[in-house]
């Protein structure tokens, strides 16, 4: 049994004549006729139609045999625009990794559109630190990973610069520098750091040293095993000051105040990058890439 019998028989039962089945079908009507009768043959010779000189009429075993066929035939059709939206990217699954100081700003609004976008694409997101990130992308556990810093950043790894984020600075409200609504790096010298020992910590305590690495600068970079909002409720206890992300501006109810960061070059900006694997081979991976691609 073969599709092409479903096919001939539904198209017999649909216009009442093997002849007119050809017609439909683009095929000799004594085809449609052998195809059928091979079929009921190979069924042990079951009548699936009554013929006559005015036609085809099923039989009781035909009607029941035409609505098993019809709904065989529906779900191959299913089965391979699926397969065909699968191989384009347009369904399918795609796992994504980020840091949990991710979960606001621009990743947050990329994926929200993207969702939107491409329904029929599940997206997994795994929550995990850079180290974690990387080996779940070299093991193809992860489809591709958003963390901070430059293309190249992987070097086993392809990469796609995205977004960017202001840095600012956490400070307590009572802090002198709080009423400022720029502050540039030369004012934050001999000031106490709290840095969280989870990423994106690592990242911003090299931005830190980058910026304040003379000796007169004296920095007190402390590192701690805290999350971002126990970070900033230690900053509002007066126990130094914190470098953030511009998504952190949300976080005002923690009685700590956000201000950018300039240097002689304007605002201090933190870059964004996706990273995957070379031969990742998952369709949707593309199509997830080519969404939230920034425009040429």
């Amino acid at each position: 049994m073969e599709l092409r019998h479903l096919r001939y028989i539904l198209a017999s039962a649909r216009n009442g004549s093997f002849s007119a089945a050809g017609y439909e079908l683009n095929v000799r009507q004594p085809i449609v006729s052998k195809r059928i009768k091979e079929l009921e043959d190979e069924l042990g010779g079951v009548v699936l139609f009554d013929r006559s000189t005015g036609g085809a009429r099923l039989t009781p075993t035909g009607e029941k045999f035409v609505i098993a066929a019809r709904r065989i035939i529906e779900d191959v059709e299913r089965l391979t625009e699926w397969t065909k939206a699968s191989a384009a990217g347009k369904v399918g699954r795609i796992v994504v990794g980020f840091y949990k100081s991710l979960s606001a700003g621009g990743f947050r609004a990329g994926l929200r559109d993207f969702r939107e976008q491409h329904p029929d694409i599940e997206v997994e997101l795994i929550e995990s630190p850079f180290i974690e990130l990387s080996a779940g992308v070299v093991s193809g556990a992860i489809d591709t990973a958003i963390i901070l810093g430059d293309a190249g950043k992987c070097e086993t790894l392809e990469s796609l610069a995205l977004w960017s984020e202001h840095l600012v600075v956490a400070l307590p409200e009572g802090h002198p520098l709080a009423e400022r609504q720029v502050i540039y790096w030369p004012e934050l010298k001999g000031e106490r750091f709290l840095i969280s020992q989870h990423d994106p910590g690592p990242d911003i305590h090299a931005i830190l040293l980058r910026h304040l690495a003379a000796p007169s600068d004296h920095p007190q970079i402390v590192t701690r095993r805290l999350s971002r909002e126990s970070i900033l409720s230690e900053v509002a206890g007066g126990q130094g000051i914190a470098l953030q992300c511009e998504s952190a501006n949300g976080l005002t109810s923690l009685g700590v105040v956000f201000r950018p960061l300039h240097d002689g070059n304007g605002a201090t900006r933190l870059g964004y990058i996706a990273c995957w694997k070379p031969d990742n081979t998952n369709p949707a991976l593309e199509t997830f890439l080519n969404a939230i691609r920034p425009p040429a």
